[in-house]
């Protein structure tokens, strides 16, 4: 793959695999209402469609899983209009599970130079988390709206989700910015153009998550949620941002 698609590939499937994980969780809990599963289901399905439309070049096996996880995706949407739970978490799990496949064949296709297979589908696989935790939780920030009994506890988990997997994501990008070699920089080679970037994409959104989760009370809630869900637009804005140039760091260092 051509590094820019190759990134944007990345992204995408890690978008509709982490959407797809934080449908599940939301899902399991049984706390949260049928529109916002749906509404997760339909962005998980969109980005795995838009995933598979890259694996044109890629890997063996890069392609099948791909299309396994964009199969079980649907079906998962599907059964939301039906009832079937059982059935539909059953699917949705193992669309996890081909999604997960999918991002470590594309990790040991195309490691980084620097961090190998192993530790590049970690880096992947807690991208993932957070893209799903982050943007499905400012999705469901906006359902305490039309649902305001809601519980918060759904929302409490995935800025909890989002959080865990931004602390994992600093240590790989600490190693981007301390032990990275100049000659294989993204960007400037310039300190302060790291520096910034690393607070920009792990500090500075895991402050935010953790002010939006603080804003998750129960009651009284106040307008407590809707300044949760407008810190969540940050967190979301910055995650989706980080996943596009991390993934592009990992493919060149």
């Amino acid at each position: 793959m051509i590094p820019l698609f190759a990134s944007l590939y990345a992204a995408l499937l890690q978008f509709a695999v982490g959407s797809l994980f934080a449908a599940l969780v939301s899902d399991s809990g049984g706390k949260v209402t049928p529109g916002f599963l749906r509404q997760a289901a339909v962005a998980a399905l969109f980005g795995a469609f838009l995933a598979w439309t890259l694996t044109g070049r890629s890997a063996p096996g890069e392609g099948e899983s791909a299309l396994a996880l964009l199969l079980l995706t649907a079906v998962y949407t599907v059964l939301q209009f039906t009832g079937q739970r059982t059935a539909r978490l059953r699917l949705g799990w193992l669309g996890v599970l081909a999604g997960a496949v999918a991002i470590v064949l594309a990790a040991f296709a195309r490691p980084s130079p620097s961090l190998g297979p192993l530790l590049t589908g970690l880096a992947s696989v807690s991208s993932a988390v957070a893209l799903g935790a982050s943007v499905m939780a400012l999705v469901l920030g906006h359902w305490y709206l039309v649902t305001p009994r809601l519980s918060a506890v759904p929302l409490r988990l995935l800025c909890d989700l989002a959080i865990v997997s931004l602390i994992a994501l600093t240590g790989f990008a600490l190693w981007y910015v301390m032990e990275r070699p100049a000659a294989t920089a993204f960007g400037p080679d310039i300190a302060a153009f790291r520096w910034s970037g690393f607070v920009a994409v792990t500090l500075f959104p895991i402050g935010v998550t953790i002010a939006a989760r603080l804003c998750c009370q129960e009651w009284p809630r106040g307008r407590a949620i809707q300044a949760a869900t407008g810190l969540l637009y940050i967190t979301a804005a910055m995650v989706l941002a980080g996943a596009l140039a991390g993934n592009m760091v990992l493919l060149t260092g």
